[in-house]
């Protein structure tokens, strides 16, 4: 009866269109201090899936990361966090929080000793019943050695960890439901990376009204026989027919370019129709007759390429296809997941997924104009994760808009190389690894020089930015590259925000860089400098705020020339630095940061151990280890650290006094960029503020400004939840603190950033002693904030009572579109 309600709950949904949210969909992008700026679109695609992290999962496995190291497997997660589980038994338990019947898993397996690959098996138990087993390989991953890279473990530097596996369930999994991935008997040690489930739409059944069905072409939906030529024909009788070719349900053996002209091709979802084999491909013709009006949706095309080779034409989608569609496609497996050769116009690429390539997800080559790239996915690509490539032509008027680019193992997540007038707007790039960063612009790769005006808009960047191995020094999140001649066409870069860069935030470097005018920029943790200039020329930077740790210095400059014109409202970034930049000994940490929690003053909380290890190339001499006050440690760090050698600091906190304590532990070395790690704590006050040190949730949030912000003791920054669209506050908006425990409170005491002018919100309080009944203690009314009158603090009254539980409700802003708050305090009394 359980498995009945199940399935009748997913036929309801699926009937109604209803898509499963995605939890990493559609963030709103660039920050904000106020609502002098207008607010940018929402940052990334808007993904069908909810994605679900092993490393904050339950689990029996061991946690690991984070960490940016090149050739590490949590380098190479999402997050630089993932799970691994070894020995029989081991998992990874998910509990959803939306329907969903698909799962797409990014997961890792040990290569064999000749890196030719092996699979090993992995069950997935629904609430405690083995529901499947899934095949994971290594097939598809693992690479050796440098550019253009092998399969043979003996040529080292190993690299390209992780695969995806996809699969459905049978039966509705609706929120609550328990999904165990389990290692069984004989498994292979295997990394859990993240999870993302969906709810995927019923496939199209019945062919279109007076379509061709691959079908009668002899085309065989059981992937036993090669139907490349069955689907070729099937192709040109619609081209000769004028109707839509329909390839149903079912798995294609395609073992080579299907070439599509003046046609629409379409399948029956791309989780239920496939193209598969060696060499399979959808290509338009060549220059100089391009294919035209071609439209191709809703299949995925899966090819078996295990190794770069880049003379190897072995693309999910290719040639050329002018006033073209391309749209909920799924690619894996390929070369290239789309790779276009202009010149041709018109071409529109969206709500594609790209996953496990051994070079680009998806480039616009030579001349391409009047082109789109919006609302896609990329991930786990072997280069460019979305390029446009001027070489031979220039690219020109084309968008790269709402788009999500995660984990590129080699250069960028987004790149221009040169071209004009060209967009990159309201994208997610995330977890740059080597030799690139989050966005780059360069006259690069012999591509006609950047003319016109690029556009670089709206784009939110986080854990962006690398060592680059070549160079020995770091390179931007977002980076200017006058590399082939001078780069003097105009670059307009506004409302972008830079989170959490390893290292700098952005760089120019070539020979010159003019016209880059930088506009409301927020950078937050940035790992060494707010800008890194090694390049001549001059660019303007204004409403450039930078927070959180600061690295080495604001600006790292030894004279390379380029002269920054510093407009208004700069903050956080006035030092500057300069030094051999050779990062010799740079000396590795993790974790990168801990919390102490709640502790009484005068009390030792438990102790938390950090590694510090030397990645090399040289051995790294150490000096002090050393914290600051409130906090101490031991360690066993001697005098130097040696290549591929660890050591270790345990650090603990004994608050002197109540409140919010920050603290640093600094590894002293002779080599640049030493580790400071933040360390943070609370001391605990009964009669202070309850929420210093309590874990804070909001329904919505505005990327950069969490729900955290709130009960950080720091009153200049704050949270924002999501904005509404023209103007309209998005409805209500929650903020709830969970205090740990029930406790009496009676007050509340409410603040917006002091330089704010006056706002009045509109805010409701209930409390709740489980987190899930809530009853109201305060009805609906306008708070007003006014810098005049305490600083921006309100103060709401509320009948004292037990609660583990505050929420406030927002309903209304009279000076934004969304709910927006500084401190969020409460109190006994």
């Amino acid at each position: 009866m359980h498995l009945v309600r199940r399935a009748v709950a997913l036929a309801m949904v699926l009937a109604s269109g209803t898509v499963a949210a995605a939890a990493m969909s559609a963030p709103a992008s660039a920050s904000r201090p106020g609502p002098a700026v207008p607010a940018p679109s929402a940052s990334g695609a808007a993904v069908a899936f909810t994605e679900y992290s092993a490393a904050s999962a339950r689990t029996n496995g061991t946690r690991i990361g984070p960490s940016t190291n090149f050739g590490q497997l949590p380098a190479e997660a999402v997050g630089r966090k993932a799970v691994t589980l070894s020995g029989t038994g081991g998992y990874v338990e998910f509990t959803l929080t939306k329907p969903a019947n698909a799962l797409d898993l990014h997961y890792s397996i040990p290569d064999t000793a000749d890196g030719k690959g092996r699979t090993s098996p992995l069950s997935v138990y629904v609430d405690g019943f083995k529901a499947q087993t899934l095949t994971l390989t290594s097939q598809y991953s693992w690479l050796y050695g440098f550019y253009p890279f092998t399969n043979n473990p003996a040529d080292g530097q190993q690299q390209h960890f992780y695969d995806d596996v996809r699969t459905n369930f049978p039966i509705p999994l609706l929120p609550g439901t328990r999904v165990r991935l389990q290692l069984p008997a004989g498994a292979a040690a295997t990394t859990i990376d993240v999870a993302d489930f969906s709810l995927v739409g019923l496939p199209t059944l019945l062919p279109p009204a007076g379509s061709v069905n691959a079908l009668a072409y002899g085309a065989d939906p059981t992937g036993r026989k090669d139907s490349t030529a069955a689907l070729q024909n099937a192709i040109n009788a619609g081209e000769a027919k004028h109707r839509t070719v329909f390839i149903p349900l079912g798995t294609f053996q395609v073992n080579g370019h299907l070439i599509v002209d003046n046609v629409t091709v379409k399948g029956a979802g791309q989780w239920y129709t496939t193209l598969t084999g060696a060499g399979v491909g959808v290509y338009g013709r060549s220059n100089p007759t391009p294919s035209g009006n071609v439209h191709v949706s809703d299949l995925a095309v899966i090819g078996r390429v295990a190794n770069r080779d880049d003379s190897a034409d072995l693309n999910g989608f290719g040639g050329a296809l002018a006033n073209s569609t391309i749209s909920h496609v799924f690619v894996q497996h390929t070369k290239v997941g789309m790779w276009f050769d202009g010149p041709f116009d018109g071409l529109r690429i969206s709500d594609a997924t790209v996953e496990d390539t051994m070079a680009d997800g998806i480039t616009l080559h030579d001349g391409i104009t009047g082109s789109s790239i919006t609302n896609s996915y990329v991930r786990d690509t072997g280069d460019d994760g979305i390029a446009l490539n001027s070489s031979g032509g220039a690219d020109a008027n084309d968008t790269i808009d709402h788009d999500t680019v995660v984990l590129p193992i080699l250069a960028n997540n987004i790149a221009v190389y040169g071209g004009h007038d060209n967009a990159i707007t309201n994208n997610h790039v995330t977890d740059t690894l080597t030799q690139g960063g989050g966005i780059q612009v360069g006259n690069r790769f012999g591509a006609v020089a950047l003319s016109g005006t690029t556009t670089i808009a709206g784009n939110l960047l986080e854990r962006a930015g690398v060592l680059d191995p070549n160079w020995q020094f770091g390179v931007g999140a977002m980076w200017f590259y006058a590399l082939d001649e001078p780069m003097s066409g105009s670059i307009d870069v506004t409302n972008n925000t830079i989170l959490d860069s390893p290292y700098e935030a952005v760089q120019f470097v070539g020979s010159t860089n003019t016209n880059i005018d930088i506009d409301h920029l927020t950078v937050k943790n940035v790992g060494t400098f707010v800008v890194q200039i090694q390049s001549g020329g001059s660019v303007t930077m204004s409403n450039v705020k930078a927070s959180g740790a600061q690295g080495i210095a604001g600006v790292y400059d030894c004279g390379y020339g380029l002269v920054i014109d510093k407009g208004t409202g700069n903050s956080g970034w006035d030092s500057t630095w300069c030094d051999d930049m050779p990062p010799s000994g740079i000396l590795q940490h993790s974790p990168g940061s801990a919390y102490f929690g709640v502790v009484d003053p005068g009390v030792t909380s438990a102790p938390q151990t950090f590694t510090i290890s030397n990645p090399g190339p040289d051995a790294a001499s150490l000096g002090s280890v050393r914290v600051s006050d409130d906090f101490a440690q031991t360690n066993d760090c001697g005098a130097s650290l040696a290549v591929g050698a660890s050591c270790h600091v345990t650090v603990t906190f004994t608050p002197s006094s109540p409140g919010n304590h920050t603290g640093t532990l600094l590894v002293g070395t002779d080599a640049p960029f030493p580790p400071a790690i933040a360390l943070t704590g609370v001391g605990f006050d009964p009669n202070g503020n309850l929420t210093l040190g309590a874990t804070m949730t909001a329904s919505t949030i505005t990327d950069g400004f969490p729900a955290a912000n709130t009960n950080d003791a720091n009153q200049s920054s704050y949270w924002e939840s999501q904005d509404g669209t023209g103007g309209v506050f998005p409805g209500t908006q929650t903020l709830t603190v969970n205090l740990g425990a029930a406790k009496s409170v009676g007050r509340l005491v409410l603040k917006l950033p002091p330089g704010w002018g006056t706002r009045t919100e509109t805010i409701a309080v209930a409390t709740s002693t489980d987190g899930t009944d809530f009853t109201t203690v305060a009805p609906a009314t306008g708070v007003v904030f006014d810098p005049g009158v305490d600083n921006n603090a309100a103060t709401i009254p509320i009948p004292s009572s037990s609660a583990q539980y505050v929420r406030l409700s927002f309903t209304s802003n009279d000076q934004w579109p969304a709910a927006q708050l500084a401190e969020f305090e409460a109190y006994a009394n």
